[in-house]
């Protein structure tokens, strides 16, 4: 056999009011607000990562064009390299000096060789060496 506890009730003032107010529950916060401020955050975030996104995408388009661009002055410069070798072979800087009016010296050659032999001279012949030269007006 069960036995239950009587159920104590408190003495009400006016029993008409009593009955016109529902009863809160008591320990049971709304939920409305709380899901709201849940749903709040999480679409905050979605918009917050978009617009990230967006601003990294335009960051990475601008990458690459700075990359192409990159990519064609170094072909530019790899070009002009090649041009200036041209420009500096013997047969181009012959061609030059045609043009300019200059030809080779056939009168005189001064052929430098290491062993000093008949129709050579040493590099150094009649120079000073480097720090000794005269300085006019001095007397040295």
């Amino acid at each position: 056999m069960r036995r239950t506890k009587p159920v104590r009730t408190a003495p009400v003032a006016d029993p008409a009011a009593a009955s016109a107010a529902p009863a809160a529950r008591p320990g049971r916060a709304p939920r409305a607000p709380f899901m709201l401020l849940v749903i709040g955050l999480l679409c905050g975030g979605l918009v917050s990562l978009l617009l990230l996104n967006t601003v990294l995408a335009q960051d990475s388009y601008k990458v690459n064009e700075l990359r192409s661009a990159n990519d064609q002055l170094r072909q530019k410069k790899e070009e002009l390299k090649n041009a200036n070798m041209r420009l500096e072979m013997p047969g181009a800087l012959s061609d030059s000096s045609a043009k300019q009016g200059q030809g080779p010296d056939w009168d005189e050659a001064n052929v430098i060789t290491p062993d000093r032999s008949a129709d050579s001279r040493a590099a150094s012949d009649g120079q000073m060496p480097a720090g000794q030269e005269r300085v006019p007006g001095t007397g040295r």
